[in-house]
């Protein structure tokens, strides 16, 4: 099984380029299910972007990034409330598939 984590410079980049845009308003955490029930930065829109980016600039993978993608629901909810546009939700699941990528 390959690393894409490591090897998909493009995806990196794509995914960088994506929620570099975010000034950290916060303007989409209110709409976030999954902040108001675990009540943790990282676990709303705002912080899983941050620690994203953290982690593809550090090439860093811990239990605390994977927990922090993988509560996220994918409801798009804070899409809608983002003023920059950032496809919030389309970002996480695209970095969710350089975590556990398809076997080859």
């Amino acid at each position: 099984m390959k690393n894409l984590f490591l090897e998909n410079i493009d995806l990196k980049q794509g995914l960088l380029d994506e929620l570099l845009k975010c000034s950290f308003c916060g303007l989409c955490e209110w709409v976030c299910p999954t902040l108001s029930v675990l009540n943790h930065r990282l676990y709303g829109p705002r912080g899983r972007v941050e620690i994203i980016v953290y982690s593809i600039q550090n090439e860093v993978i811990n239990k605390e990034i994977i927990e922090s993608v993988y509560t996220c629901l994918l409801c798009k909810a804070c899409n809608t409330q983002c003023p920059a546009g950032i496809n919030i939700a389309g970002s996480i699941r695209r970095f969710r598939t350089t975590l556990y990528p398809a076997k080859r």
